[in-house]
């Protein structure tokens, strides 16, 4: 590496290092992608995901075994519990009907399901052209490590970048593949694969993961459920974004679905008069529908069972058909 092209990457990740970084949703300049937002071209096609431990302190325990993989494909929503828990260490490789390509502006975007602003569970972001050379997003992490964030602790959004899991439920944390346009073996022009790698969040040294400039990262530890059996990062989506210029992250919900999943009937609210499509992963509509504020059924019983994408003007929501 000639020592200019080392001056240019030292120089990227320095500008990495240096916080304060956007805050919470709804607050000035914040870069949260709403679930719901134009800005969004598609949802990833395919999920793999390889469970880490309910705690690391034992990697032979059990695993975490909440949701399943079907939550990380197709639309995310608002609802809390339509994620897939990654627990300690965990990953989930996600993969999309075309590659995600470099333009203007952040490129993807990964929903969590967090409750609030301040319980971040967290990420580290990868992504791949062929599948076996994966490039890690230089993440930051500038939260104090002097104590332990505990299982319902609180972390300030302002301290991390380039890590999943910064806002709450409906919002995705945006990621740029411009900033790896140095990186060698992948192509930024076509990302197949976009690899979640779930922060085990405790600082104790013998366990603990550490962002781009060795800092270990401090998030909410343990987080493991023995009712659920979740733990670690709770994925409930990936979207591949068109743009984020001009476009307004804070979008009021304008559709409801129920029951989902569902078997038989659909029940669908939204705007007075306007239209809705169900459609298939591949893109092809199955069924559409005027909807009503008090809800319109639709008949699904003929459908095979599987994931479907209901859409109204720019909003979506994942539906479960069994």
């Amino acid at each position: 590496m000639s020592f200019f092209v080392a001056m240019l990457l030292m120089g990227s990740l320095c500008a990495q290092e240096h916080g304060p970084f956007c805050g919470a949703v709804g607050t000035e300049g914040c870069n949260a992608v709403a679930y719901s937002s134009n800005a969004i071209a598609g949802w990833a096609t395919g999920c793999t995901v390889v469970r880490g431990p309910v705690d690391i302190v034992a990697p032979d325990g059990p695993r975490v075994r909440y949701g399943n993989e079907s939550f990380g494909i197709g639309p995310a929503t608002q609802a809390t519990t339509s994620a897939v828990s990654l627990g300690d260490g965990g990953t989930a490789t996600l993969t999309f009907a075309e590659p995600i390509r470099n333009i203007d502006g952040p490129d993807f975007a990964v929903f969590e399901n967090s409750f609030s602003d301040g319980f971040l569970e967290l990420a580290f972001v990868e992504v791949s052209t062929d599948g076996e050379r994966y490039v890690r997003f230089p993440a930051t992490s500038l939260t104090p490590t002097d104590r332990q964030t505990g299982p319902n602790g609180s972390t300030d959004p302002t301290m991390i970048n380039n890590l999943a899991g910064k806002f709450r439920v409906g919002y995705g944390t945006p990621f740029d593949l411009d900033e790896l346009r140095d990186s060698t073996g992948i192509d930024i022009d076509s990302i197949v694969y976009v690899r979640v790698v779930d922060v085990v969040g405790t600082i104790d040294p013998d366990y603990a993961t550490r962002d781009a400039g060795g800092r270990i990262v401090n998030d909410p530890y343990p987080t493991a459920d023995t009712v659920y059996a979740s733990g670690g990062f709770d994925l409930t989506g990936v979207a591949v974004l068109r743009s984020t210029v001009g476009i307004d992250a804070v979008c009021r919900e304008m559709l409801s679905v129920y029951p989902n999943p569902a078997n038989g009937r659909l029940t669908v609210s939204g705007t007075d008069g306007a239209e809705a499509h169900l459609y298939t992963l591949s893109g092809r509509c199955v069924a559409s529908l005027r909807v009503k504020p008090e809800g319109t059924v639709l008949d699904i019983a003929s459908l095979p069972a599987g994931i479907y994408v209901l859409r109204l003007g720019h909003h979506a929501v994942r539906v479960v058909v069994y």
